[in-house]
């Protein structure tokens, strides 16, 4: 059996008083090995870059191990 992860993404968010919080997405997927399907198991890990776990609500928003709720900022355009 093998175990991959890899990061996907990060994403800023922010608190309600401001605080600004990067979240970095990671995907993990466990192969249970030859003769199986590939990938049997993916999971997604999200946890702040100081390396705090973080539980995703939705697609926007975040909550962190205190209980304080993050939401993701739009990202800029460019022009």
């Amino acid at each position: 059996m093998a175990i991959s992860t890899r990061r996907m993404s990060d994403v800023l968010a922010s608190t309600d008083s401001g605080r600004l919080y990067r979240i970095e997405v990671f995907l993990r997927a466990e192969d249970a090995g030859a003769g199986c399907v590939p990938h049997t198991g993916l999971r997604y890990i999200f946890r702040t870059s100081e390396g705090d776990a973080v539980i995703a609500l939705d697609e926007k928003r975040y909550r962190l191990g205190s209980g304080e709720v993050l939401t993701a900022l739009t990202p800029r355009r460019e022009t």
